[in-house]
This record gives structure tokens, sequence and C-alpha cells, in this order.
């Protein structure tokens, strides 16, 4: 009757007043649901993320790179995985027993399965073990393995038998598996040019759906799909895509055109100007060490204890934390970063009195990564300082890709200032600074050999009393610190930029900058309302 009683033209005023009406009672009746609700991850989305580098190793026995164990963390899982606290918990392990005597691990499989449906057993763990340990493969998880025997006791049991006990090796256990039918055909001389190194396939939380390359063969992007049989829950984010740049300036322009919507790459100057972009800083601690380690067979005159020891007497720390790091971060006097130990103050009378007195004159080059802003602006901050008291300095820096190459494997520089993780909460130095690690590919960048240090570290490995391996760990630093086959600068926060869309971010420790994504499961950009009755 109603359309009758109106003109057309009042029809459609009726009809839009209605409608609007409709919208607004809905709208209300919405806002009246989200009080008595509340929110939930949805299953939905796609995050972009920014990383420097360009990956050649996303293997977990061969990745030495950011960039190659970013995309490890992400598609790859092992028997253990960190909490958010750093802690270690059970991932592809449903139980993990230690022998009383602390040689014998043995460990239960969860029920999972590889991408192909192929049930996941203690042959695919024997097999990565195996590989790792191999020498041809030169892993650099190599050291972690070395007098450790695997032993297959059915499909879903494995145990690990150490000749000594060896108190960190739980860590060991973080360690991404591999496919054993996947591999298992490519000869050992083929392991590291593999294609499975660009388009790896592992039971990670999220699974390689595509790879885009440019014409010579570099990796520009990567896109991965939640794994829906992920052994601890299918992820919220459906896709996350990951772009590749060379450098911050690339990762900034990425950033502020929103092509990407998280990044780990920026310093804390980049970090002020992102606040101001609808973007959140997760600011989380990391157990790493940022140091100048000397080459002393390179250089003559850092050859000198008390060279060295000016050096080192002649820094602000403090000064370099506040100006590089926008104060992220902590002075470090050793290299564990939890160490109670206190830096020295600067002592500038020392510093130019053993310089200038130098028969021979103190030069020498910092090499570093140019890709890194805070490690290129920390190099500019010693060259000043060190040019203060009298020294001759130089900075070379290099890519990622070279920096491998060219300085790291061959040993080449004078002073190679680098960043280092420090694996849990009790560290095991053993890969950093036994002499039997100097040679490429272990990691004692500083050459360094001391016999007392190397029978320490062996026993701070087999240690299983807390207190007893604290008191070796300090002896290991008081004799480190002696030597100065290093200075020790600061431990930095890592600093993770994320658009605000992106929640669950509870991380607040970890050990690699990769381990941001060690709880990436539980991560969301879309939500759901349920009602708090039905939701604890």
């Amino acid at each position: 009757m109603l359309p009758h009683m109106l003109s057309p033209r009042e029809l459609v005023l009726f009809l839009g007043l209605f409608a609007i009406g409709t919208v607004s009672f809905l709208g209300i009746l919405g806002e009246i649901s989200k009080l008595f609700s509340s929110p939930v991850p949805a299953y939905g989305g796609m995050l972009k993320e920014g990383i420097i580098g360009n990956p050649k190793f996303a293997n977990p026995i061969l990745a030495q790179t950011d960039a190659d164990r970013d995309i490890v963390a992400l598609t790859f899982v092992g028997l253990m995985r960190h909490d958010k606290n750093g802690e270690l918990a059970n991932a592809l392990a449903e139980k993990v027993d230690i022998s009383d005597d602390g040689l014998t691990y043995k460990v239960t499989l969860r029920n999972a399965a590889w991408p192909d449906g192929t049930q996941i057993t203690s042959n695919d763990v024997a097999f990565t073990m195996r590989m790792a340990k191999n020498p041809q493969i030169q892993s650099p998880r190599r050291a972690n393995w070395e007098g450790v025997e695997v032993e297959k006791t059915d499909e879903q049991t494995v145990q690990f038998r150490l000749k000594k006990p060896y108190a960190q090796f739980a860590e060991n256990l973080t360690m991404g598996i591999l496919p054993e039918h996947l591999w298992k055909n490519i000869p050992l001389s083929q392991f590291s040019i593999a294609d499975m190194n660009i388009n790896p396939v592992g039971a990670g939380p999220y699974l390689v759906e595509r790879v885009e390359k440019t014409s010579q063969g570099f990796v520009t992007t990567m896109t991965l799909k939640a794994n829906k049989n992920f052994a601890l829950g299918r992820p919220n984010i459906k896709k996350i895509k990951l772009y590749f740049y060379q450098n911050t300036d690339e990762v900034l322009k990425a950033l502020k055109a929103r092509i990407i919507d998280a990044t780990g790459f920026l310093s804390a100057n980049n970090v002020k100007s992102s606040n101001k972009r609808g973007l959140s800083v997760n600011v989380i601690r990391l157990r790493r060490i940022i140091a100048i380690f000397f080459n002393q067979n390179s250089n003559k005159i850092l050859s000198s204890a008390k060279i060295r020891a000016a050096l080192d007497a002649s820094l602000d720390k403090q000064s370099i934390v506040n100006d590089v790091l926008g104060g992220y971060g902590s002075v470090i006097a050793g290299p564990i970063p939890d160490s109670n130990q206190k830096p020295e103050p600067p002592d500038y009378n020392f510093a130019k009195n053993t310089i200038s007195k130098s028969k021979d004159n103190v030069e020498f080059i910092i090499t570093t990564a140019n890709t890194t802003p805070s490690l290129t602006a920390t190099a500019e901050k010693l060259k000043a300082m060190w040019e203060a008291v009298g020294a001759k300095i130089d900075i070379k820096t290099f890519g990622r890709d070279d920096l491998e190459q060219a300085v790291i494997g061959p040993r080449q520089y004078d002073a190679f200032l680098i960043g280092i993780e420090t694996i849990g909460k009790n560290p095991d130095l053993f890969a950093f600074w036994h002499s039997s690690q100097r040679t490429h590919p272990g990691l004692n960048i500083a050459l360094y050999a001391n016999s007392k240090v190397d029978s320490l570290l062996e026993k701070a490995r087999t240690e299983r009393d807390g207190a007893k391996q604290q008191e070796i760990y300090s002896s290991i630093e008081n004799e480190i610190q002696k030597d100065i086959p290093a200075i020790f600068l600061y431990s930095p926060s890592y600093l993770y930029v994320a658009a605000n869309k992106l929640k669950g971010i509870a991380v607040n420790t970890i050990n690699t900058a990769s381990e941001r994504f060690e709880t990436v499961n539980e991560w969301y950009l879309e939500e759901d309302y349920v009602w708090k009755i039905f939701h604890k």
C-alpha cells in the first residue's frame, strides 16, 4: 500500500532513509555485540616482509646469512624450538628424555608429515645429523655434532649418545630437519648447489609456493603459504611474501611505499621516522655481541697486547651505544652478553701514551658489512676515537655475499667488526673461541689460540651443574679479556618494525635475528569476535 501512497520522489527518499536506518541499526548492533565479545585471531591475510641479502643456502645445515636463516626459520622446524622467552620447547619432538648421566637423549617424535604426505620419522632425523657431521658438506653446525652418535630405536624414536655430558646439547635439537626421501639421492658434491637450497622443502610453519628471480638468478621474492599440517598448529596468517633487498636504503624505500609491512633491519634513526607511519616498533632482547676481532697474523702492530689494550682503553662504548643505537643496547665487557662483568671506563692518557710511544705506526683497516647501518656507523665512531689518540684507521666495507667469500672464508682482515650470536642462557662458546675453529667454516674469527681456554671450553661443555658452569665461563671471560683478541663493544636490542595490523608478536628474547619467527604461527593479521561467555 505504501508505494501507492507516495510519489516517486517521496518513495526514493523513503527507501534511502530506510537503508540508512538499517545500516545504522546493524552498525549499532555490531558495536553492542563487540561490547560483549572479545577479538580472537582469524585465519587469512598476507604479511610482506623485507629482508636484506640474497638467499643461497635456505638449508638448516648450511645457512649462515640472515636471509638464509630467516627462510629456514619459516620453512623448517627442529625437534625443539624456542618459545617467546627464548626457552626451549618441544616441536617435532613429543617428548625428550635425558639419562641421569647426561649421555643419552631419547626423543619421541610427534605424528607429523612432510608436505607431500610422507611421514616424518627417525630416519629423517638421523639423516639430517649425519649430513651436518659430514666434513664434505662443510656445515657451520658440524662442531655441534662431533662425538654424537645417532641411533634409530624405531620409526618414531631416536636416541643421541654423547661421549661426554654436553650441557648445551638440547640447543642442537633446534636445528631444522631435512626430508631424507628428497635428499638421499643427491650426491655430496652437489649438496650445496641443489635446487632445494633455494626452493626448500621443510615441515615448518610455512611452505614455499613461489620463488621469483632475476635473469641473473638472484632471488627477488619468495611467497610462502601456511602449512596446515604444521606440528604446532596451522599458522593464522595465510601467506607471507618475502622481499629481498641489497641494503637498508632499499628496505626503507619499500617500507615508505608500503610495498612491505615489516622488517627487522632498521637502525634506531630509521625507527624514529617509522613510528609516524602507522608502524609499531617491537623491542626484543637479542643475545648478540658486537665486537671488533683482531687478525694478528695480518698486521704486525696488532700482535702487541699493549697496543690492543690501548685501543680498548680509548673507547667510550656508552657513547657508541647512545649515538649509533639510540640507546637500544647495552655495553659489554666480554664474550657473554648476560655477563655481570662491567666494562672499564676509558683511559685516554694510557691510550695516547701507549700509541704515541709505539716504535711502529699504529695503522690498520677496519673491515665490516656495508648492509648494516649500525656496523658502518660504529666503524666511523671507532675510527674517530682511535685517531683521537694517535692511530691511523681506514675502513673497508663489503656486501654480505662478498663478506663471506672475500673476508670471512680466507680470513682476510686486520680488524673485523661484526656481530656474533651466543646461543641460549648458557651459551656454548666453543665454536667462537676454541683453537680448532680458527679455519673456515669455524667461527673463531679472532684466530684465538689459548690452551687453557681450550681446556675450559671443553670442560664447560660437560659440566651440568649450573653454578659450576658459570664459574668456568667466568674464568673463560677473564682469560679472553687478558689476551684481548677482540674488543667487545655492545649487545644491541633487536628492533622489529611492523604494521599495526600485525598482532600476536609476543617474543621478548631471541638468540638470533631469525628467531623473531619462532612463534610466527601465533601471529595474525585478521580478527574474529567471539562472545566472551564462549571464549576462555
